[in-house]
């Protein structure tokens, strides 16, 4: 009931301001800048500015015709400002009156001597030189942000996601670098939520990066950097900030950052530690570091081996799925400039987590032949602990020539103790103990050269070994093998082994500055063992689960990708021939070898249409293999939990992809718009689906390719449009499939749709206060030859943000869920505030946190498949308040 009346009260107050805030006379202010023949001038800056504060009240960039709009308050004295790159800069004090200037016209002079290139930088928020954009902070921020997520959240067409990611005009950034230096090889999460404001100059946008200066020319990439670059009174100095708080429920969090750049060294670290449920450093972040390393493939990914993600290595877990979590995080990035031809970059990550999760659930089966409804209770209880590593050496040969070396490790364990109790079998409980082994070690060689102004040679290189070695202790009440209820012990141990070698030569032929040819050849040798054992409680191995599998696989492939643009539009198509050699040996009761030697031609084309300077549209169209895991090609006996028995299938061929990709985007600072929408659809023959069959409370399933085409449609869209006070943000993402798979010996349509739609509203009540309430909207349907279930999950967030006497700051945000699942229906409450207290004119901070104000216990989600539906009630963490002290040097 508290929650309700909160709720209710914060949507009051929220109508209340805006109300208020439309009592204030706001007005567009529209106008044209020209230069001295009333030719218009696009990207031009123009801006109003308090002439006592100096604060920028409003500010705003001329489109392609030279127009600008601004939203201001009348009655106001301000200077106006306009300037553009070689022009003297416009200065004039106007009274904001509407009645007063209406279509403004701003003539600009060319400047005839040298104008001085820190004063124009210093005036001009927002300048645009070629691909790169550069946003000067100050103009944007008010003083009171407190890391790089802050100050970027403020700038025009750019956002932070809550995972750290950033993506300007629609698109991601691929690389966050600092002073022109990776940041831990370019995560943008590890640079957002560490970097300090008051350190941030400017942030440039560089569109079509390329890491590396020989290949810029022939660059074929959408692949977007951002480079921060810092206070020339932050440079060659250490600085950075340090944050300690304990609690209730003896929480404790500590964080600690210290920064150092001078023109040739760069060192940065970072020390976290909590019980709080936040993670420094997660699985995702290990994904993005990881394909960083290896971003280009065998011919762009056209053909691979399925991997299994395994998660073993990192958790990826929050406060809002787990009862309990614990992590340790310490990262060291080092860059440095030995000479002008020695470059050296590396850095090292050592990461722990301890995780508790509990939850209730309730399953049930969909096939008339599936085992009854059942009720458990789990509880697992999970250690992570890992070492990252990697080291790259960058010699710049000549001028027109260069070597590269990376080296990238990985050594991770973690154990796992799962309980559970069921109502099979009148009463099944079971307590698996697991523990998993994993080193990686990868190493690249690439060199790059000029050989003429028309003719570029690249070769790359790379030698991937990874081993994983696992143990499992199961204890079962209910055997999978017999019907009695006597406890029964299984002792599994199981090793895998890849060794990868891929080299790839690139020749390109620069026919002109609009054309160009890339010829490229490539081989990849694969060599992959696996070993697994099962044994009873007398020691005695159980055959029929053993694996002893090899397989060697090679891959020699040539390539032809042409790039050429005509007006407004950039073509790229491409040819890909592949030659297989994939040989497999079993050992069993006899040796049982196979080998395979197929062919692929595999054609690629993507069109960039440029619609105009604000808006472009791309199309992409990929063929694509995907070879199955040697897990799944073993003919042995998987046991994969107390009711679920997996088998292996030789017989299964790769998949064979057709992928269509529409995306659009468009970005208008003039009237404030932006807009994108990425959707891709896919069509799968030989798709990799389950067979599964039932036998009273076991079910046995393997990997079969699909007799029918499987077809993936995915959208992502997002329209944010900013009025006079307030900005409105709709986002809308969605997932539809349609495949078939086997389910007691028949085969089933399946059809999933998921749909994520959510309607934002923020505005800035006054200068101090800002508000935002939001509204979700998740439908998931899944549909085969048995039932049709579906469940949806709305939402409802608000969120405040206030500063005052520019010491203190609060935030603080409730959300509410009401959940509408398979013959369940629940809601829950989350709340978190945070109350701050700046030391005037010291470097101390103090705050108050409390996460989970209503002590939610519990919630609810559902989990649809082909074969079953569960409905899961997670136990997550309590309440919990913290005081935190943070000193800033």
């Amino acid at each position: 009931m508290k929650a309700i009346t909160l709720t209710i009260f914060s949507v009051i107050l929220f109508s209340c301001a805006v109300l208020a805030q439309k009592s204030k006379d706001y007005y567009s202010m529209e106008g044209k800048v020209v230069d001295s023949l009333n030719t218009p001038i696009p990207y031009a800056n123009v801006l109003l500015k308090d002439t006592t504060t100096n604060e920028i009240k409003s500010f705003a960039v001329t489109d392609a015709s030279g127009k600008f709009k601004m939203t201001i308050e009348t009655g106001v004295l301000l200077e106006l400002r306009a300037s553009f790159v070689g022009y003297v800069p416009f200065i004039k004090h106007i009274t904001t009156d509407p009645d007063r200037i209406q279509n403004l016209i701003i003539p600009l002079s060319q400047d005839q001597g040298l104008m001085d290139e820190v004063q124009v930088v210093k005036e001009m928020p927002v300048t645009l030189s070629g691909d790169t954009l550069i946003y000067k902070t100050e103009a944007f921020t008010k003083g009171n942000e407190r890391k790089l997520e802050d100050v970027l959240k403020k700038l025009p067409g750019v956002e932070v996601e809550e995972d750290g990611s950033v993506t300007v005009q629609g698109k991601k950034v691929d690389k966050l670098l600092v002073e022109g230096k990776k940041f831990f090889d370019g995560d943008s999460k590890m640079a957002v939520k560490n970097l300090p404001a008051r350190a941030i100059d400017k942030v440039q946008v560089l569109k079509g990066y390329q890491e590396n200066s020989t290949l810029k020319n022939v660059n074929t990439n959408d692949q977007i950097a951002m480079n921060i670059t810092l206070k020339e009174d932050q440079k060659s100095m250490v600085f950075g900030d340090l944050t300690l708080g304990a609690g209730l429920r003896n929480s404790y969090a500590g964080h600690g950052n210290s920064f150092y750049y001078s023109k040739d060294l760069s060192l940065n670290a970072i020390l976290d530690a909590n019980n709080i449920g936040e993670q420094a450093f997660n699985f995702n972040d290990y994904q993005r570091m990881k394909q960083a390393q290896n971003p280009w493939g065998l011919q762009g990914g056209a053909l691979k081996i399925e991997e299994r993600q395994d998660r073993n290595t990192i958790p990826q877990k929050d406060k809002t799925q787990v009862q309990e979590l614990t992590s340790n995080f310490a990262g060291l990035n080092i860059n440095y400039q030995a000479s002008r031809k020695w470059q050296h970059q590396a850095y090292m990550i050592a990461n722990t987590a301890d995780v508790l999760e509990q939850q209730r659930q309730n399953r049930r089966f969909l096939s008339e032949n599936g085992p009854e409804p059942e009720n458990s209770i789990n509880r697992e209880q999970q250690k992570y602990g890992s070492i990252l590593g990697q080291y790259q050496l960058d010699y710049l040969a000549s001028p027109f020539s260069n070597w590269q070396y990376k080296s990238q490790w990985l050594s991770s364990r973690n154990t796992a103790d799962r309980f559970s109790i069921s109502n099979w079998a009148g009463g099944q409980e079971t307590d698996i103990e697991s523990e998993n082994v994993e080193w990686s070690w990868n190493q690249q060689l690439n060199y790059y050269t000029q050989l003429n102004p028309d003719h570029i040679l690249s070769v790359e290189n790379q030698f991937l070994w990874r081993n994983s070695q696992s143990g499992n202790i199961w204890d079962l009440q209910y055997g999978l093998e017999s019907q009695t209820d006597s406890s029964i012990g299984r002792f599994e141990n199981g090793e895998q082994d890849i060794k990868t070698l891929q080299s790839e030569l690139h020749y390109y032929w620069i026919w002109n500055k609009k054309n160009h040819l890339d010829v490229s050849l490539s081989y990849q040798h694969r060599l992959s063992t696996l070993n697994r054992t099962l044994e009873n409680e007398e020691d005695q191995n159980l055959d029929d689960y053993r694996i002893d599998f090899s397989r060697t696989f090679s891959i020699a492939a040539a390539g032809l990708q042409w790039k050429s643009r005509v007006k407004s539009f950039l073509f790229l198509p491409g040819l890909s021939y592949f030659y297989l050699q994939d040989e497999r040996m079993s050992v069993r009761e006899e040796d049982v070898r196979a080998t395979s030697n197929p062919h692929y031609l595999l054609p690629n084309f993507k069109v960039k249409y440029d619609i105009n300077s604000v808006q472009g549209l791309d199309f992409i169209f990929q063929q694509q293999v995907r070879s199955p895991q040697e897990e799944w090609l073993t003919e042995a006996l998987q046991l994969r939990n107390y009711q679920n028995i997996g088998i292996g299938n030789a017989a299964l061929r790769p998949a064979f992809y057709n992928s269509l990709q529409l995306n659009y985007h468009f970005f208008n600072l003039f009237n404030g718009m932006n807009a994108f929408l990425f959707s891709s659809f896919n069509q799968v023959q030989h798709s990799f689906q389950e067979a599964t069959d039932f036998n009273g409370l076991v079910n046995n399933s393997s990997l079969i390719n699909s007799s029918a085409p499987q077809y993936d449609l995915n959208y992502n869209g997002k329209i944010d449009k900013r009025f006079k006070t307030f900005r409105l943000t709709l986002e809308s993402n969605g997932l539809y499939q349609n495949y078939t798979n086997r389910l007691n010996e028949v085969e089933v349509q399946n059809e999933h749709r998921n749909q994520n739609h959510s309607l934002a509203f923020q505005t800035n009540l006054g200068q101090y206060l800002t508000s935002s309430i939001k509204y979700g909207l998740q439908l998931t349907e899944y549909a085969n030859g048995v039932s049709n279930n579906q469940f949806n999950l709305q939402s409802f967030t608000n969120r405040w943000e206030a500063v005052w006497n520019e010491n203190f700051e609060m935030n603080f945000d409730v959300q509410y869920q009401l959940y509408d699942g398979t013959n369940t229906l629940s809601d829950w409450w989350l709340a978190n505030a945070e109350l701050s207290y700046e030391w005037p004119e010291r470097s101390f901070r103090f705050d108050i946190q409390v996460f989970n104000i209503f002590d939610t216990k519990a919630i609810s989600r559902d989990f649809l498949s082909e074969y079953f539906v569960s409905t899961y009630q997670n136990f997550i963490q309590g309440r919990r308040a913290l005081l935190k002290v943070n000193y800033t040097f």
